[in-house]
């Protein structure tokens, strides 16, 4: 399993891990990623968002808690990875969300805390964050209304799916977690 490093930790817990409890920090992580990324002397970052992608690759990032499976981490992960680094899936996604999926089927918290009705209403970065993924503000009012539970849809998980995460503890890229047997 790749231990998550000092930098991951940091960057996660700045603001990108705090949709639910901190929406406001979580919005401004989201917006301030796109901009920190053309920074060419930001290596960090580059090195967090590497580190990102093999997590959600190798479902190396332990649910937080018991209640929570491993898919539903890694959907949770794929959200935050939309919201802050675009509609490109995370290198080596074995199972990315379908691009038209994205905010019609499958919402997120940036979506759902920054995305209102109107740009007056929403964060002031909505509208560039839209149209980096081919979204408007009519797209997500439609799927937030057509929604069951007003919250992010995650997809069942695949078939297949478990026998993957037991091959990849096999490989010591990932420690086991519980249920999974």
């Amino acid at each position: 399993m790749i231990p998550m490093s000092e930098r991951f930790k940091a960057f996660f817990s700045g603001g990108l891990g705090m949709a639910d409890a901190e929406p406001d920090l979580y919005i401004e992580a989201c917006e301030e990623a796109p901009g920190s990324l053309a920074d060419v002397e930001n290596a960090d970052l580059l090195l967090f968002r590497d580190e990102f992608a093999a997590h959600i690759r190798e479902s190396s990032f332990p649910p937080g808690s018991a209640a929570d499976s491993q898919w539903m981490t890694d959907e949770w992960l794929r959200d935050i990875w939309y919201d802050a680094f675009g509609p490109e899936a995370a290198p080596g996604d074995p199972y990315p969300v379908a691009p038209e999926d994205w905010g019609r089927r499958r919402l997120t918290d940036y979506m759902l805390h920054a995305v209102n009705r109107t740009p007056e209403l929403s964060s002031p970065g909505a509208p560039a964050w839209l149209e980096k993924r081919g979204l408007t503000f009519d797209d997500i009012e439609a799927a937030v209304e057509s929604s069951e539970t007003r919250s992010v849809g995650f997809r069942n998980a695949p078939e297949g799916w478990l026998h993957r995460l037991h091959d990849l503890v096999e490989r010591g890229l990932r420690e086991e977690q519980p249920g999974e047997r």
